[in-house]
């Protein structure tokens, strides 16, 4: 099996929660892998076990490695959030959002900005004017 195959199998496993299979993949496809799609998948591997903190670790190393890989920075910074650490999540989902505008990452960031308080309503908009800046959507202006 391809490796880009064995390595979407193994995060579906961990995901659906079939650790041990997940596992046993990885094990036969380690070697082939670079160092980046081994931290990630050692990071979805921790999720799976509920260990966030060396989640975290994992997805921070990949960003280390690879800083325009957004799906580690999302991840990381979702681990900082089960890890109850809000500010830092948020600090994390708004450098991923420089990276990519994934419709995903913004809810969650929206999401984030209304838990930690209803004053940040001026970085939603900054965060719309982002994304209307860099879309093929028509502008328009937004008055506060």
């Amino acid at each position: 099996m391809a490796v880009p195959v064995s390595n979407a199998i193994i995060r579906l496993y961990y995901q659906v929660g079939n650790i041990y299979k997940g596992e046993s993949l990885l094990g036969e496809v380690q070697n082939k892998l670079s160092e980046e799609e081994k931290e990630m998948n050692n990071g979805f591997k921790c999720i799976a076990h509920g260990e966030y903190n060396e989640a975290y670790q994992h997805f921070a190393r990949v960003v280390n490695l690879n800083p325009t890989n957004a799906v580690a920075s999302i991840n990381g910074a979702v681990c900082l959030l089960y890890l109850g650490k809000l500010s830092d999540s948020i600090v994390q989902f708004e450098g991923a959002s420089k990276i990519s505008l994934h419709p995903m990452l913004l809810f969650n960031l929206v999401s984030l900005y209304e838990l930690k308080t209803i004053a940040n309503t001026t970085k939603k908009y900054h965060l719309l004017d982002s994304i209307t800046s860099k879309s093929d959507w028509e502008a328009f202006h937004l008055n506060v």
